[in-house]
């Protein structure tokens, strides 16, 4: 029921995703701005040292040998590639220090970028929100403005909270991933995608209803941190299996959506998720506190009122 009513209220409220899309296109394109002009000044010399190496033609040169050459042609032509690999480690151990701190300044951009788009999305869930309880319609960017101040701390600990959470999951799956691997390729990639999905799902879960019980009931970033707590360890199950189903469902969407309209369709699909992700949370919470909603401009639901699930 809550699938399904969190479908309804994403479509009554469909032009959302196109001005969330707008405002993330934006972001993209700042933060890749920026992240050129940070990190390119850093690895110029780097890059400088990787472009006289000439690695794509190199690997042009030996994939022509394969067919319908000579087998020293061959040796050569791989001969010449391990030449350059060796020097591409020596390349890269000679600018270690340039390319560490290129690391440390791409994975602070990120973290910047992670709060600024949480931003929109806690903006998101304040427009549904006020949907809901309301059938009230309020501005995107006027809304982004409102609710800077109180966004920004939920951005802020919600991108830390979840960058570590992330930190000690991808190593978690890259040891299973190495593990798997030397047993099988093909079950090593399906067992990580797995676990990926499964850890993705449990964040969510736990932090299901954190922005709905800040833009619902008013809570602080702390409070409404816990009372998420309290709703996943109560419906721990249902929001776990739904999110695992969902991540996996999505994923298999958007792959189909990319290759078909040539990556066109996986932004649309990705951003669609994000937003149908918020407004899901929403309905879960509000049918967890009891409350009524608006799943339409004409019909009201009540969660207290048994009825028939779909």
């Amino acid at each position: 029921m809550a699938f399904k009513h969190s479908l309804s209220i994403m479509t009554a409220r469909f032009s959302t995703i196109y001005k969330l899309f707008l405002f993330l296109l934006v972001l993209a394109i700042v933060f890749a701005a920026l992240s050129v002009s940070v990190l390119y000044p850093t690895l110029t010399d780097f890059i400088d040292q990787v472009k006289e190496l000439e690695i794509v033609p190199a690997i042009g040169d030996y994939a022509s040998t394969i067919f319908g050459s000579q087998p020293a042609e061959q040796e050569a032509a791989y001969a010449h590639l391990e030449d350059i690999y060796q020097s591409f480690l020596e390349i890269i151990a000679g600018n270690s220090v340039r390319i560490n701190v290129a690391i440390v300044l791409a994975i602070l951009l990120y973290f910047v970028f992670v709060i600024f788009m949480m931003w929109g999305m806690y903006s998101v869930s304040d427009i549904m929100h006020n949907y809901m309880s309301s059938n009230s319609k309020f501005g995107f960017a006027s809304n982004l403005v409102a609710n800077f101040v109180k966004a920004m701390r939920f951005s802020l600990l919600y991108t830390a909270i979840s960058l570590l959470y992330y930190a000690v999951g991808v190593f978690l799956v890259w040891l299973l991933f190495v593990t798997a691997f030397k047993l099988s390729a093909l079950v090593g990639c399906f067992l990580t995608l797995l676990v990926f999905f499964a850890l993705t799902a449990l964040r969510r879960t736990v932090l299901a209803g954190w922005a709905p019980a800040m833009v619902s009931d008013g809570m602080s970033v702390t409070e409404a941190l816990k009372e998420s707590g309290k709703m996943a360890k109560e419906r721990f199950s249902y929001l776990m299996g739904w999110y695992f189903a969902y991540y996996l469902i999505v994923f298999a969407i958007a792959i189909v959506f990319g290759l078909v309209t040539f990556g066109i369709g996986l932004i649309f699909v990705v951003i669609a998720s994000l937003m149908h992700a918020q407004i899901f949370d929403l309905v879960v919470y509000y049918r967890y506190k009891g409350k009524r909603y608006y799943v339409d401009v004409l019909n009201v639901v009540d969660p207290n009122i048994k009825q028939r699930t779909l």
